[in-house]
C-alpha cells in the first residue's frame, strides 16, 4: 500500500501595485532579501478560465528559509487569476505553489474535487515549463499554483536560496535575472 505523501509548499506570493515599492517595504519589514528580479516574463499558451489569454508580468522572488516569496507586478489589464484575486491598484496575498512530482496527476486530483483552473500557461524562456492557478479561494482563501518541475523547487532555485543564505542585507538588495 502506498504512503500518502503531502505536497511541499515552496512558495507564497502576493499581487502587488508596484514591484519595486513591495520590494522595499518586504526587504524592510521582513529582512528578506536580496530580491531576484525577473521582468516581463515571456509567457505563452496563457489561458483564462478556458479562453486564450495575455498576460503581461513582471516578478521579484526571494527566499525566507525555504521558503521562496514571490511578489507579482501585472502590467496589462487582461483578465487574470491575480486580478480574480487582488484587485487592479491594491496589494494582496495570491498563492501557494507547489513543484508535484506529477503535474497531470495532481491537476487532475484538483479538477476531480471541483476546482476549476483560473489560469495556465507555459514559461517560454524555461523549456516551456508549464504551471496553472488552480481557483481553490472557497476553501483557502486564495489560489494554488502548480508548476511542472519534477526536480521540485529545490533544484530549480537552489541558485538563489545560496545567494539568500549568504547575504549581508545590505549589498545588491535587488538583482536581476532572466527566466
Amino acid at each position: 500500500m502506498k504512503q500518502h505523501q503531502n505536497l511541499v509548499i515552496t512558495q507564497n506570493a502576493w499581487v502587488v501595485r508596484d514591484l519595486d515599492q513591495a520590494i522595499a517595504r518586504f526587504t524592510r519589514t521582513m529582512k528578506v532579501g536580496p530580491w531576484f528580479m525577473i521582468p516581463k516574463i515571456a509567457l505563452n499558451t496563457v489561458m483564462y478560465r478556458g479562453k486564450p489569454a495575455e498576460l503581461d508580468i513582471s516578478v521579484a522572488v526571494a527566499f525566507a528559509g525555504h521558503v521562496q516569496l514571490e511578489l507579482i507586478e501585472q502590467h496589462n489589464d487582461s483578465p487574470s487569476a491575480y486580478r480574480d484575486t487582488v484587485p487592479k491598484g491594491q496589494d494582496g496575498y495570491h498563492h501557494i505553489c507547489f513543484y508535484p512530482d506529477d503535474y497531470d496527476a495532481e491537476l487532475a486530483r484538483y479538477m476531480s474535487m471541483g476546482y476549476e483552473v483560473a489560469t495556465s500557461g507555459q514559461v517560454t524562456s524555461a523549456n516551456d515549463r508549464r504551471f496553472c492557478y488552480i481557483d481553490t479561494r472557497k476553501d483557502l482563501n486564495c489560489m494554488v499554483e502548480l508548476v511542472d518541475a519534477p526536480e521540485g523547487g529545490s533544484v530549480v532555485w537552489a541558485a538563489l536560496r545560496e545567494a539568500t543564505d549568504n547575504w549581508d542585507g545590505r549589498t545588491d538588495p535587488i538583482r536581476t535575472m532572466g527566466l
